[in-house]
């Protein structure tokens, strides 16, 4: 086996390029969307923008505007849309959280496995993941507060 590979290398720096690259495409899109938008509501330039963007009712159309384009392409699953932005990001974490935990899970199991560890070991660890899998996002500080605990410390030192 080649010892110059590491886990997960690369994997950063193509994140970034796709971030990048989509975060261009956004811009032009968000230019777009708004500039159409004036485009089709002003008649009176100065103040009509001074009402626009000072009024609940267009704020809430653009973000309508801007929900139902993102889910057009793809990027928020069509139940997010319509929400507002904060319902939006904490979606996106909570969805972040749980793939993690899940990701994480997989990993110790196959961890276990790979190493050989007695079967019920690997049950009696599966058994007390599963229930936490779900429902602790907001109980997620907890968790690392009690894994810096001295029970759990020793984990990280060895």
């Amino acid at each position: 086996m080649d010892n110059d590979v590491h886990f997960g290398d690369g994997v950063l720096d193509e994140a970034k390029a796709v971030v990048n690259s989509e975060l261009k495409e956004w811009e032009k899109i968000i230019i777009l969307t708004v500039s159409n938008y004036l485009k089709d509501k002003v008649k009176d330039l100065p103040e009509t923008i001074e009402r626009l963007f000072n009024s609940p009712k267009t704020e809430r159309e653009l973000a309508a505007l801007w929900s139902e384009h993102l889910t057009k392409v793809g990027l928020v699953p069509k139940g997010y849309n319509g929400l507002p932005d904060n319902l939006l990001i904490s979606n996106f974490h909570q969805e972040g959280y749980s793939d993690g935990l899940f990701a994480g899970y997989v990993l110790a199991m196959m961890a276990l496995a790979d190493n050989d560890a007695p079967k019920d070991i690997i049950l009696s660890a599966r058994d007390c993941i599963r229930p936490n899998l779900a429902g602790h996002y907001d109980e997620k500080d907890e968790f690392i507060r009690r894994y810096k605990e001295e029970k759990y410390s020793w984990i990280d030192k060895a």
